[in-house]
């Protein structure tokens, strides 16, 4: 029995040692690796985001004649609407189909760039939405025509307002990825309602 205690000491020192190994270097070694990830996913959102700035500056210069051409059409003040033509129509159209199919596909992103990009694709659907009801104007007489007029120009504020609250985001997201402010904002009323930028310069912040 005399021998017996120094073995059962020694194993009993073993077991103490690689548990003071594995509770020195086990968490480190776990938490080395969760903070790898943290800083390849925060890697990825900064990329995702620079990619979402342009793609939203293309589709806000793309879209801002057909939206300033809009409003000639239906005003954003209380001024009567009158019919776009049907040459108007397939043009903005064409514009506006583009557009949807350059938000077709949807990369892996956090919450933050999800949302901006999920609000930009919602906003150019709802434009869709708005010509189409244009296109019906030009196919019918009054006073049905009005009425359509009317349906395509509240698509098309409710793009804009849609718009805007992505373009708000992406600003908030971008300055967090140390991009600085970026204004991406499309042409709207006064009585659109919809968000305006800051008077704070791109690239600041």
């Amino acid at each position: 029995m005399r021998r017996a205690a120094p073995m059962i000491t020694f194993v009993l020192g073993v077991a103490l040692a690689f548990l003071v190994v594995s509770w020195t270097s086990g968490p480190d070694a776990t938490e080395r690796r969760v903070e790898e990830l943290r800083q390849a996913e925060a890697q990825r959102d900064v990329e995702q985001i620079g990619a979402l700035i342009e793609l939203a500056r293309g589709t806000r210069d793309r879209l801002t004649p057909v939206l300033v051409d809009m409003a000639k059409v239906a005003p954003f003040e209380a001024v009567a609407p009158v019919a776009p033509t049907a040459e108007q129509v397939r043009g903005w159209k064409d514009v506006v189909l583009a557009e949807v199919k350059r938000y077709e596909q949807t990369p892996s992103a956090g919450n933050g760039v999800n949302v901006a990009r999920t609000g930009m694709r919602t906003a150019v659907d709802q434009l869709v939405s708005a010509v189409s009801a244009f296109d019906a104007a030009v196919e019918v007489e009054e006073p049905a025509r009005s009425r359509f007029v009317g349906l395509a120009a509240g698509q098309r504020t409710l793009a804009l307002r849609t718009w805007s609250v992505a373009a708000l985001q992406l600003d908030v997201i971008s300055i967090e990825a140390g991009k600085g402010h970026v204004h991406v904002y499309l042409p709207s009323g006064s009585g659109s309602g919809a968000v305006t930028p800051d008077s704070s310069p791109e690239g600041t912040g």
